[in-house]
């Protein structure tokens, strides 16, 4: 028996499965990119890991593992997919994928995707294949399949053995500590452990990027110093191997590591600030990468499992709810690579500091690793939406619609949340079930209640906690969660970039933003391999009104009355914000179930009159000129694709 340290235990993928509109977005999703990224791109997405072959992007030296990334990526959120919809043809094509991977397996062991003439000690082999592996370990947790674990096994230890001492790497090749620890977890061979714990004494001596243990202890956390997805996704792995070895040091760094994240670098959208892919300053244009959304949300579930600490929870729902939706085109066919807070456009152009297409929306990027991404971020929410303890007690920690199997029962929600505030969970089982069931109360929630079959059930309801619900059920038992949501409003502290506050709102896990009508313009893209009829990228672009009032308005030279130039006052109270809920049954990414209506300001000289980039508001002395009041109604961050979201505080005259 493993002596393992984790407050939770994961259940097997596919025994949570999407219901109600988290099922259609998934539904959506195996039509759009989901299903079909391999036949898009299948040179760096369907055959690395079979043939080994992959096309040489941005150099020869790391083809392959550009390469062994992508696909390892993409073939972990098809299999995610697959279970969370229990869809078989999904499901097939996982099984294809895996069963060749295997064929290709060299005798030595190895299962990546380089060849006798690559660098075999390059950084991103073990980045690269450690994305590979994760898919092949999360294929043998769905299935069960032995010959599969056995493989990844002999792969890892390939590693082990050939990447011992000043070979290991200090950029992204640690990602390997998460194959390994999986893996761990079900042969309890220890070389694999100790294969970790001498990567982290390799990085003490031999850190650049902030990874090694003292530096995520340490009280300093750089601008620069890190690429954002890395970060992202590495921050968590000293906490996986404490999972093992109990090392109460590794366990710190990641704690440490994601509060310095969380107080210097995290959007309220719950994107990472990664200008240029490396962590920034936070502000309301800075750019968050799609695969930064993607890893810090697995990220925050492996800490929910080792920690057992709701607030990681809380997380998970801000960065889904808000960045992961606000960066989708809602027939799931294509996503942004880079998407901001305010984005008053999306195109080729419109970023301020990459250098290619990367805020224009597409099936396929050039590198491919962002869209690869868009596909594992909602399997792995789901796959986070339940643990349990060791006595085997159920834990709900993240909220949507969908169906628990614990095996002696289920629980089953067609919940409408984040969108409502009540979430009825009907219990199926064919025997008397005695158990404690645990809640997740949200750490914004003041007032949660809990109900069984209709009465109020006395439990201590605190915000950041979890609830305990003890008793004898039933099959058809129900027990219902009222979440009430409140407005909340903030500033952002954009002390280390520009100083302006701005204002945000929030109402429960959702962040509100001012919609900007879009215009979708189809273009001819930068695919490196030609897109198929029905597979677009587009710039989004706004529909601007003309004005009668000003002849210059029909050259483009004043557009004073943009929707966009508003301001707001800074001593808005949440009882100012009026909440609408709206009466839709439709897909509520397209169709707004949810408005907040608030007082603002005509803000005129806000932005320049015909910007090509979303800049951030001109402001004097960090407050916008305005000219009027006007109201202004609000939706959630997920439902659009261009929005204001922090609003430049009012210039009223107030002694300073």
């Amino acid at each position: 028996m493993i002596q393992t340290y984790a407050k939770f235990k994961a259940l097997r993928p596919g025994k949570i499965t999407a219901r109600g509109w988290l099922r259609e977005q998934l539904l959506r999703n195996r039509d759009g990119m989901g299903g079909h990224l391999d036949e898009l791109e299948p040179n760096m997405i369907a055959k690395p890991y079979i043939s080994r072959e992959t096309e040489a992007r941005w150099g020869n030296k790391i083809k392959a593992g550009w390469g062994a990334e992508i696909s390892g990526n993409y073939w972990t959120g098809e299999i995610g997919l697959a279970f969370a919809l229990d869809d078989e043809g999904l499901k097939k094509k996982a099984e294809t994928w895996v069963n060749a991977v295997l064929a290709a397996q060299r005798e030595d062991g190895y299962m990546g995707t380089y060849t006798d003439s690559d660098d075999i000690f390059d950084d991103y082999n073990a980045w690269g294949t450690a994305c590979g592996m994760n898919a092949m370990l999360l294929y043998f947790e769905a299935t069960g399949r032995e010959d599969v674990l056995h493989a990844v096994h002999r792969c890892l230890i390939w590693f082990c053995d050939n990447w011992a001492g000043d070979k290991k790497t200090r950029y992204a090749g640690i990602h390997i500590v998460r194959p390994m620890t999986v893996c761990y977890r079900y042969t309890n061979d220890d070389r694999l452990i100790k294969f970790c714990e001498e990567y982290y004494d390799f990085l003490e001596k031999n850190d650049l990027f902030g990874k090694s243990l003292s530096a995520y202890l340490s009280d300093t956390l750089h601008y620069g110093s890190d690429h954002g997805a890395g970060y992202a996704i590495t921050m968590a792995h000293p906490a996986e191997l404490y999972d093992f070895n109990g090392n109460q040091r590794y366990l710190e760094a990641s704690v440490k590591a994601y509060e310095k994240l969380r107080d210097k670098m995290l959007q309220k959208t719950g994107g990472i600030t990664c200008d240029c892919e490396y962590l920034s300053p936070l502000s309301s244009v800075a750019e968050t990468e799609y695969c930064a959304i993607t890893m810090f949300n697995k990220s925050m579930a492996e800490m929910l499992r080792v920690t057992g600490e709701p607030r990681y929870a809380d997380e998970m729902e801000r960065t889904v709810f808000n960045a992961a939706e606000g960066a989708r085109k809602k027939d799931e066919r294509a996503i942004a690579y880079m998407s901001t807070p305010n984005q008053i456009y999306a195109t080729q152009i419109s970023s301020q500091t990459a250098r290619h297409a990367h805020q224009s929306y597409s099936p396929c990027h050039p590198v491919a690793c962002c869209p690869v991404m868009s596909v594992r971020v909602l399997p792995e929410f789901i796959n986070g939406i339940a643990f349990t303890d060791a006595a085997g007690d159920p834990y709900l920690c993240n909220y949507a619609p969908c169906k628990v199997d614990f095996g002696e029962f289920s629980l089953v929600t067609d919940t409408n949340y984040p969108f409502r505030d009540k979430i009825e969970y009907r219990i199926n089982s064919k025997n008397i079930l005695r158990r404690t069931i645990h809640f997740r109360i949200p750490g914004w929630c003041n007032d949660a209640r809990i109900y069984i079959n209709g009465e109020r059930y006395a439990a201590d309801c605190n915000p950041g906690a979890f609830a305990e619900v003890r008793g004898e059920f039933t099959d058809g038992d129900v027990i219902s969660l009222e979440l009430p949501m409140e407005v909340r409003i903030s500033q952002l502290n954009d002390t280390d970039r520009s100083k302006l506050y701005p204002i945000c709102f929030e109402y429960g896990p959702l962040l509100f933003a001012l919609p900007i009508k879009e215009k979708w313009e189809v273009w001819e893209g930068e695919s490196f391999t030609p897109l198929p009829e029905g597979w677009e990228w587009y710039n989004v672009v706004p529909l601007v009104k003309k004005s009668n009032l000003d002849i210059y308005e029909e050259k483009g030279m004043r557009r004073w009355l943009l929707d966009y130039n508003v301001a707001v006052d800074e001593d808005i109270k949440p009882e100012d914000v009026s909440v609408e809920l709206c009466d839709n049954n439709g897909y509520p990414w397209e169709d707004v179930s949810i408005k907040l209506t608030i007082d603002a300001y005509k803000a005129p000289y806000s932005y320049p009159p015909y910007p090509y980039r979303t800049l951030e508001p001109y402001c004097e002395n960090s407050r916008a000129y305005v000219s009027g009041e006007q109201k202004i109604s609000l939706i959630p961050f997920g439902c659009t694709a261009l929005r204001i979201t922090y609003f430049p505080r009012a210039e009223l005259n107030r002694k300073r």
